[in-house]
Formats: C-alpha cells, structure tokens, sequence
C-alpha cells in the first residue's frame, strides 16, 4: 500500500485555549496497521505525565488500543502485549479471522478489554470507525457489542474477513480518514490530540500517474449486488478504494495537538517492526509533553 510522508516536525502545536477551565480531551488515536503499536507507548507517556484523557476515538490499529484504554486497561499491560507479540502472533492473530477468543497476546488483551461487554459498560465514552464496503464512506460505532466494532475497525482488506453488523458489512476504519478528529469533536471534545501514523491506504504512484488507472480500477471495482463478504468482492471494494484515495487528505489537520511518532520507512502491512514502532511512540509522547500547558493536564 502506498504512504504519503510523514509530517515534519513530527509534532502540531496546540491552538490557544479559549478559557481558563480545563477543556474536555479526546485522544484520537490513528489507523497505520503494524504502526499503530507506537499508541502504547504515546498513552503510557501521557499517562505518567497526567494528562487527562476524557474520551477516546480509534480507527482500525487505533480502535484496538482505544478499547484498552476506554475499558481501563493500564498502559503497562498495552505496552507489554506489543514487547511480547511476535511476528508469528500478529500473522495469527488476522489469518484467525481477528478472533479474539484466540490464544495469543493480542487476542488476550481484546478479550480482556471487550469480553462481553457493550460501549456502555466502558470506563469513558469510546467509538470506534469502520469502512461500509458497500458505500466505501466511513461510518462511526459508538453502541452495541464492543468487541464486533472493533473487530470491523481493524479488518484490514485482503487480510480480514469483512465483520457483518446491521445489515451491512464492514473493513477497517482508517482507510478514508486515519485520524478522525470529527468524531471527537462530535462527542463534545473540546481539545484533540490525535496521534497521527500516516495515510494507510494511499494509491501506488503508478495509479496516480496513469490516467487511465484510475477509471479502470473504477470499472473493476463496480458493485453491481449488495457485497457478500466474501473475496471477490473484498476485491472489488479494495479497487474502489485505490481508485479514490489518489489525492488523500493529510490527516488530523483540525486537531489541537497532533503528534507524528517518526516511524520512517515501517510499511502498515509489515508483520515486523512492532518493538521499533512503540519505541518510537515513547519518542514522540515525550515530545509531546511540552506542547502541554502546565495547567492543562
């Protein structure tokens, strides 16, 4: 899948605070697939520092490590399940259909955070976003069975199989908007820090150059039936999807406090580099600190 560059400085300064009470924060935590294991580390940062976290949004990677912390989960055991998932694991973990009943570390801590539980049972507000395959436009989950939302927001296209929820089914929930401040903001946040790892799911450069890529992967991609789940239209939606992700937007630009983790080269789609990616956000969540008024936290 193609990227666009990371920001530099890796790190958006907050906007003014339009009065002196403590704001309402929403962390926003952003779609980027192998990536997102740099949350972790930003929420164990910020977690120490004191800094209060009022509500919290995920899209696809973002989704999984936002219901740890909205379950209260604490950062350590986030942390720990990224130093102790093995390649082998997370291979597992998406070939298993992202079954949370399995065995190993990912798993467990999905279970532990969602077993059973709906949005309400959480310890703050949450919501997840998940990609409708039929419409392509994404959708915001923030009711019912956790665990089913969350399953649909981290189904990668090709890799997961498509999470079926009222009606419709539903892929991963960062591959129009990575970083979807807009849900915070429509939750009643009134400061945003979105922790931001790129755009997922930008078209290769070769569809960007020819002119005639785009309007053949539209031809491709035409749903002519309501989608199935099933693979041939998994891949006639992942057609549709490049074909309209040629000029993506750069993400979380609305937000107070943006921060970039400096993740170079790490492609979402790798099953190696999670150790490097929450190092990283370590990196990047201490950075942050100092965008943070004193009497902010």
């Amino acid at each position: 899948m193609g990227q666009i560059p990371m920001q530099s400085p890796h790190l958006t300064l907050p906007r003014e605070p339009s009065s002196a009470t403590q704001p309402r924060t929403a962390l926003v935590l952003g779609a980027g697939g192998i990536r997102g294991c740099a949350h972790p580390g930003v929420i164990s940062v910020l977690q120490q520092a004191g800094v209060r976290i009022d509500m919290v949004v995920g899209a696809s990677i973002g989704a999984m490590f936002g219901l740890g912390l909205a379950a209260g989960i604490p950062a350590e055991r986030m942390v720990e399940t990224v130093r102790v998932s093995r390649p082998i694991d997370i291979l597992r973990f998406y070939l298993g259909g992202l079954n949370p009943q399995g065995k190993n570390p990912i798993a467990r801590l999905l279970r532990d955070a969602g077993e059973g539980k709906e949005f309400s049972d959480l310890e703050m507000p949450f919501a997840v976003t998940a990609t409708d395959m039929e419409s392509g436009r994404q959708v915001v989950i923030k009711s019912g069975p956790v665990l089913d939302a969350v399953r649909a927001s981290i189904c990668l296209p090709l890799f997961g199989r498509p999470v079926h929820l009222d009606g419709r089914y539903h892929m991963d929930g960062g591959l129009t908007d990575t970083a979807p401040v807009y849900v915070a903001r429509e939750m009643g946040a009134e400061r945003v820090i979105a922790v931001c790892l790129g755009t997922n799911f930008a078209a290769p450069r070769w569809v960007r150059e020819k002119p005639w890529a785009r309007p053949m992967l539209q031809m491709l991609g035409r749903q002519t039936h309501a989608p199935t789940g099933r693979f041939p239209d998994m891949l006639r939606f992942t057609a549709r999807l490049y074909a309209a992700s040629c000029n993506p937007p750069m993400p979380a630009q609305d937000a107070d406090i943006a921060i970039w983790p400096d993740l170079g080269p790490l492609s979402p789609t790798s099953m190696v580099g999670a150790q490097f990616a929450l190092e990283r956000g370590f990196e990047a969540g201490r950075e942050a600190l100092a965008a943070l008024s004193p009497g902010s936290h």
